[in-house]
């Protein structure tokens, strides 16, 4: 079957969707996620799922990545972890989520309003046990979901502070539409937190035998920067392109790989078996 590779990170609940349609399809599927994904003001995140929209009389929460989604229900679980069961805030923090169950989360698709599942489990668990109101799942692009809102949110109201959970890289569509003329004439002011920021993840190039190794390098070089062999530090790095960390599953194929391939070898495993291969990547890293 054709290989395909989906630059994602799989889905955590099984079956994957894109994998599973692809596989039905004949298809073989890889995902593998491109970018490595951190937490950013997470505190800042947790105060304000503890006070409530109440405390800034939020009208409405936009999530457009699943990233995003994750970083509320995180900092919703760390606030719950903080306090013991019978810690007089943690009733505080209880009555601040059934506020934030009957506020509208506007979301980019159905992807992300599966994400939210999580919130509304976790919701379940702390015995909260309101429905999400997620709206917005079929406009499938931020400019359709900025273009929904205008029109699902009236202008009768004082002000409608609406809360933009972003990352690093989002583009500013949403922004844009919802801080236009049209939008302050519905008294909508954006309030946006970024929650996540990418890193370009380190990729580890396994070698298994020089003849596949001879067969793969010259493809995967056009799109991944690997360090000579006389190289002493990864921090030599002269291009742009993502850095491969290389290792071999024994002696012969990184015999091969410097002297052929003139490429540093990074790890050896000290004998065939998958034990020593996770043994030579972990000690390579530390």
């Amino acid at each position: 079957m054709p290989n395909v590779i989906l630059l994602r990170s799989p889905a955590e609940s099984q079956p994957d969707p894109y994998e599973s349609t692809l596989l039905a399809a004949s298809l073989n599927p890889y995902s593998i996620p491109a970018l490595e994904t951190s937490f950013t003001h997470l505190s800042d995140l947790q105060s304000l799922v503890s006070l409530g929209p109440q405390a800034k009389d939020y009208a409405g929460v936009i999530i457009t990545s699943k990233r995003s989604c994750e970083a509320w229900t995180t900092a919703a679980k760390n606030q719950l972890a903080s306090l013991s069961p019978n810690d007089v805030s943690r009733s505080e923090l209880k009555a601040s989520l059934v506020a934030w169950t009957k506020v509208p989360f506007y979301v980019v698709g159905k992807g992300t309003a599966a994400a939210l599942e999580e919130f509304r489990e976790l919701c379940l668990e702390s015995g909260v046990n309101s429905t999400l109101d997620i709206r917005g799942q079929e406009t499938g692009t931020g400019e359709q979901l900025a273009h929904f809102i205008l029109e699902d949110i009236r202008g009768d109201r004082d002000s409608n502070n609406l809360l933009y959970l972003t990352g690093d890289k989002n583009r500013d569509t949403v922004s844009k539409i919802l801080s236009s003329e049209e939008a302050k004439a519905s008294n909508i002011t954006l309030h946006t937190l970024q929650v996540y920021e990418t890193h370009d993840n380190i990729w580890w190039f396994v070698f298994f035998a020089p003849s596949s190794s001879q067969f793969a390098y010259p493809m995967l070089s056009e799109h991944f920067q690997f360090i000579p062999k006389d190289s002493p530090s990864v921090s030599n790095a002269t291009s742009a392109l993502p850095i491969a960390r290389v290792a071999a599953i024994g002696r012969v194929t990184s015999a091969f790989l410097e002297e052929e391939l003139k490429v540093r070898v990074d790890a050896i495993a000290a004998k065939p078996s998958p034990e020593a291969l996770a043994a030579a990547i972990s000690s390579a890293m530390e």
